[in-house]
């Protein structure tokens, strides 16, 4: 299956579906990764199972998705810069069996998301 990472919509879909049979929204982030289903969900935003297609073996991983419950402007733009400096830490720290390995940051349809594993 396919998870939509609409955050209005959340739907699932057949696995070999490029865009939401409901929504209409790309179901593939940054061309390559591919949400299966929500892990998890706090006050900064979602989480997500993922594959990553580009590789053969399609590997696990995991995407985060900025999606803050915070509705005024200016905490808004805080957690967005939080949610940022999280996404470089992980990346300063490089690999560490016991930290998440940051794959990719990166922006689609306005929303932000980091890859790791």
């Amino acid at each position: 299956m396919s998870q939509c990472l609409n955050p209005e919509c959340l739907n699932q879909n057949p696995s070999d579906t490029k865009f939401c049979q409901q929504c209409g929204s790309k179901l593939l982030l940054a061309e390559r990764y591919r949400a299966i289903k929500i892990i998890g969900q706090g006050g900064f935003g979602r989480t997500f199972q993922a594959v990553d297609e580009f590789k053969p073996s399609q590997a696990f991983c995991v995407i985060k998705q900025f999606f803050p419950e915070v509705q005024d402007r200016q905490n808004m733009e805080k957690t967005a810069e939080l949610f940022a400096q999280e996404a470089v830490r992980l990346e300063g720290l490089g690999k560490h069996p016991q930290i998440p390995e940051l794959l990719a940051f990166f922006t689609q349809d306005n929303r932000q998301y980091s890859n790791m594993i």
